[in-house]
Formats: structure tokens, C-alpha cells, sequence
């Protein structure tokens, strides 16, 4: 007779480019999170239902062949990874994806009206900052889904659309968020107010991503 085994299951353990779904977890706020689009992680994982998430399923938040190289299947909570022995390897960092090419979008208007203080380095600012007054409005630079409304880490109050090709425009500094995540938006709408004072003086931190990485927003918006 084989005893019944008291342990309680181990914890999932994300592994390079994963991500283990917590309570309350969204696929926007995952992918947003991970800068990504909500449908590039839902592909990668084959969800049929990205709204039905688990607590302690485990999600690849990189591309198939990138930091992870298991299957895109997303692993419940109980699934088990086998012990596999691997020969010792140099650690070699990974390039960085290449930017996409410049394009001005006829289709994206600016977020806001006021003069840019601050510009893209691609380091210490990931975007721009753009001058104005508390309470002045925020808008969506273009059509798209609201794919985050909340406080993140190294952003406080944010809000992220998600104009669908893989790009992301995230408004950081903002205050009364008029928009609910998984709303659809359109260009000029005005979603928020700027809310942020960086040493006393209000403005908005804006960036657009692409496919994850950071992109000068000036060489995408119509030029002033």
C-alpha cells in the first residue's frame, strides 16, 4: 500500500519569459505588464477564452524561440515541468529587437496640447514628457482598447491603449481616469486629465511601444 502523500502541490515557478497568473489578474494587465499586446499573449498561449484566467496558470510573455522555449500551451497550477539535467552554458546576453522603421501615423493625433520638456533617449526616458496645467485633458492618440486603468510600479496612476499591430500607447502622470479597461476609444477621445507634478510643475509622461520595446512617440505622432 503506497501512504498517502501530506504535501500540499508546489507553487507554480515562472521560468524565463513566463509569467504565473495571481487573483484578479487580467490579460491586459498581463500583457500590458510585459509590454505586449493582450492578443500576442493569448496567441502564444492558445487561450480560447482569454477572459477566463486561473490563478496559477503559467503564460509565455515572449514570443515562441524567445527567452522561454516550452510549447505555447498555457500550464495550469497543478501541471508539473520534469526534472531535466542541461550541460552548463555561458550566459550570453540577448540582442535587443530592432525598432521598426519610422513611420508618422496619419491616424495618431497628439496627447496632449502642450509643448514637450523632456525628450525620447531610449534609456533614462522612454518616452516623452509634455508640458501643461493640472486638470488639463489627456486624449487618446488614437482609435483603440483600453487595456489598463490602474497604479504600476515605476509608473503610478497609467493608463494603456492598445491600437491593435502590436502597439501600445501608455499615459503615465494622469488623474481622473474617464475610462474603464476593455473600453474601446477613438482618436482625440479624452480619457484623463494631467494629474502629475514633477517638481512643481504638472505634465504627462507619454510613450508608445512596439511589439514590446520602447519607440521615440515624436517620429509616430504628426510633426509640430
Amino acid at each position: 500500500m503506497v501512504a498517502a502523500c501530506s504535501t500540499s502541490p508546489k507553487a507554480p515557478v515562472a521560468g524565463p519569459g513566463e509569467y504565473v497568473v495571481q487573483p484578479g489578474d487580467t490579460l491586459y494587465r498581463i500583457a500590458s505588464k510585459a509590454g505586449r499586446s493582450p492578443g500576442e499573449v493569448a496567441r502564444w498561449n492558445n487561450l480560447q477564452d482569454p477572459d477566463r484566467l486561473e490563478a496559477g496558470q503559467v503564460l509565455r510573455v515572449v514570443p515562441p524561440g524567445g527567452a522561454s522555449s516550452e510549447p505555447p500551451h498555457a500550464r495550469s497550477a497543478g501541471a508539473e515541468r520534469p526534472e531535466r539535467s542541461r550541460p552548463p552554458r555561458a550566459a550570453v546576453p540577448e540582442p535587443e529587437p530592432a525598432a521598426p522603421p519610422a513611420s508618422r501615423r496619419s491616424d495618431w493625433s497628439w496627447p496632449a496640447q502642450g509643448q514637450v520638456i523632456a525628450g525620447f533617449n531610449g534609456s533614462s526616458n522612454k518616452g516623452i514628457d509634455i508640458g501643461g496645467s493640472l486638470g488639463e485633458p489627456v486624449m487618446s492618440i488614437g482609435a483603440g482598447k483600453v487595456a489598463v486603468t490602474e497604479t504600476l510600479r515605476g509608473y503610478g496612476s497609467v493608463l494603456m491603449v492598445d491600437h491593435g499591430g502590436s502597439y501600445m500607447s501608455v499615459y503615465t502622470n494622469v488623474r481622473s481616469m474617464l475610462v474603464k479597461q476593455g473600453q474601446q476609444v477613438q482618436r482625440g477621445q479624452k480619457i484623463a486629465e494631467i494629474g502629475g507634478a514633477d517638481g512643481g510643475r504638472a505634465m504627462l509622461h507619454f510613450e508608445i511601444r512596439h511589439r514590446g520595446n520602447a519607440v521615440d512617440p515624436r517620429q509616430y505622432l504628426p510633426a509640430r
